[in-house]
């Protein structure tokens, strides 16, 4: 099924300086393909340039979503070097790595996808999807909502001034409150702005997990009504101790605790406290009634491929690199979305089809009717790239959806030698996609 040679030899420039964490700075890759994505049978190759601060004797790896399956010990290559050649006959995921052989984690790597358009989710939709989700947001909403606003504080006196901005914390009919805050231009007209809803990556206890008045004034400044929702509904303005311990003691491994039924299911209650913020927001009168975005990257990006199909309101989706997409990949042969260790204990079990299924972005999305922007990484060994791919290939009810791939970025921080090329390829229209949605 897949043809592969190895080519090896020498190796570009660049100085010995710091790039992001994990990234092995004298070694740097080069592909033949601008987003990685390639046709059966294309021909892929990619290069490497080596300064001489490298070690002597350097590792490659390859690995097939995003598991090592092939590891080589080589010499450090004198020159410009063809490091790996291939084609495919198949549909794949593959990153190629290079590092020192006494460090095995500090590489550079690049990525790449043969034939994505042919990965579908592990799950199939359950029938009566709409129907679950229509049943669980009726029973939210028996529960009268209870919003305590209270001031945002330490803002600066401009944003003060050009910007409503509180703090918001709202009932739940279980489990903890949906908390976050709202901003908005002072004197927007009545009916006159979008929603754009924020939603967190994964953890609990690194400051960018809690919701900040900032950062929802900073959405606020695109022209719309900006709500940054923590995941969890925990306090967003605690001392670090209090964060730490919900770490290590409520919340520790909150994504691969066991579950029995959907409503023990982690995400169940992150999903609805989601809906709850909106049901708040459609209700103030600056809300033009039509336009809502939810953006988020990781399990923010899970969030709001979910909400895309739960929430009956929302237009806009900007998913980045989204996490609880595919949890069923196994099934299909392929590494699971995160939390990968969780969704393949369960996958396999009952509690696949019959819970995770229900909470899946990659299926949720199929409900979707509005505008979708998703971004996968090719070196992204936590939510591989082949299931952001069955997600988006899933998603055939909506208006208009893009895809960005791009060879160099992995979960995380990307090696900067790369930024300048993905602020362009990727993050420019990703911007323009925001933009559009705020100022139509």
């Amino acid at each position: 099924m897949l043809l592969r040679r190895f080519l090896l030899a020498a190796l570009f420039l660049l100085p010995f300086t710091a790039f992001a964490q994990g990234v092995y700075e004298p070694v740097q890759l080069f592909i033949n393909s601008a987003d990685g994505v390639y046709a059966r049978g294309d021909s892929i190759k990619i290069t490497a340039s080596v300064t001489p601060e490298a070690e002597d004797t350097l590792l490659l790896q390859l690995l097939s979503y995003g598991k090592v399956t092939y590891k080589k010990k080589l010499p450090r290559p004198q020159g410009d070097t063809l490091l790996y050649a291939a084609a495919f006959d198949a549909p794949t995921s593959c990153i190629v790595r290079l590092g020192p052989a006494s460090d095995p984690k500090c590489v550079t790597g690049v990525g790449f996808l043969v034939e994505p358009e042919s990965f579908r989710p592990g799950f199939s939709v359950p029938g009566d999807l709409r129907a679950y989700w229509d049943r669980e947001l009726k029973k939210l909403r028996r529960l009268k909502p209870e919003v305590e606003i209270r001031p945002a504080e330490g803002l600066e006196e401009k944003d003060e001034q050009e910007f409503v901005c509180y703090k918001i914390e709202i009932n739940m009919p279980s489990g903890r409150p949906c908390r976050g805050y709202v901003a908005y231009p002072r004197g927007a007209a009545n009916r006159s702005l979008p929603i754009y809803l924020f939603v967190h990556s994964a953890g609990v206890n690194g400051p960018d997990k809690r919701a900040t008045a900032e950062k929802a004034v900073s959405l606020a400044q695109k022209g719309c009504i900006a709500l940054d929702i923590n995941a969890h509904g925990m306090e967003d303005d605690m001392p670090q101790e209090y964060y730490d311990a919900l770490d290590k003691g409520e919340l520790h491994k909150y994504s691969s605790r066991p579950f029995t039924c959907a409503e023990d299911y982690y995400f169940h209650n992150m999903y609805l406290r989601d809906v709850r913020a909106l049901d708040y927001a459609v209700t103030l009168p600056e809300w033009d009634g039509k336009r809502i975005l939810v953006r988020g990257t990781s399990q923010g990006g899970g969030q709001a491929l979910a909400l895309s199909g739960i929430d009956r309101r929302i237009t806009h989706v900007v998913a980045i690199v989204p996490a609880i997409t595919d949890t069923g990949a196994i099934l299909d042969g392929r590494k699971c979305g995160w939390p990968s260790s969780a969704s393949e204990k369960y996958a396999v079990t009952p509690l696949g089809p019959s819970v995770m299924a229900y909470h899946d972005g990659a299926t949720l999305v199929s409900l979707f009717k509005g505008d979708l922007f998703i971004e996968a990484g090719n070196i992204d060994t936590t939510c591989d790239p082949a299931a952001v791919s069955a997600a988006y290939n899933n998603a055939n009810a909506v208006h208009s959806k893009q895809i960005f791939y791009f060879p160099w970025r992995p979960h995380t921080r990307m090696d900067l030698r790369n930024n300048t090329a993905w602020r362009e390829a990727v993050l420019k229209p990703r911007e323009a996609f925001i933009d559009a949605v705020c100022k139509e």
